[in-house]
C-alpha cells in the first residue's frame, strides 16, 4: 500500500499520483492484514498468465483500516462466506493472499 505524505490518503492500487490531491509524494506503508470478506468468486478457466493456477478464488476484502482490496483466497482456510473474518497470508507478493479464519 502507498500513503500520500501530502494528504495522508492510503491507496491500494499502486498509483504514481495520489487520487485525492494529485501529489507524487507517495511512500510505502504497512497496513493491518485482517478484515472481512465482502465478496468472492471462483476462476475455473484462468487467464493465460495464471492458467497453471486454475481453479482459484478471487476475493474482495474490507480491511479493518477501511481499505477495500482484492486478492486470492487460500485453499487452506475455512469455508468462504460473506462477512467471514480473513487474515492476510501475504500482501503484495505477487498478489494479496487471504485465509478465512475459523468462526
Amino acid at each position: 500500500m502507498l500513503r500520500c505524505t501530502a494528504c495522508g490518503r492510503i491507496d491500494s492500487l499502486g498509483r504514481v499520483v495520489c487520487s485525492g490531491c494529485l501529489s507524487t509524494a507517495l511512500e510505502p506503508v504497512a497496513v493491518p492484514g485482517e478484515g472481512r470478506l465482502a465478496a468472492w468468486t471462483t476462476f475455473r478457466r484462468a487467464p493465460t498468465r495464471f492458467q497453471d493456477d486454475a481453479r482459484y478464488d478471487i476475493a474482495v476484502v474490507d480491511l479493518d483500516n477501511g481499505q477495500r482490496v482484492t486478492g486470492r483466497l487460500s485453499p487452506h482456510g475455512a469455508a468462504a462466506s460473506v462477512g467471514a473474518r480473513v487474515a492476510a497470508v501475504a500482501l503484495d507478493a505477487p498478489y494479496n493472499l487471504f485465509e478465512i479464519k475459523p468462526a
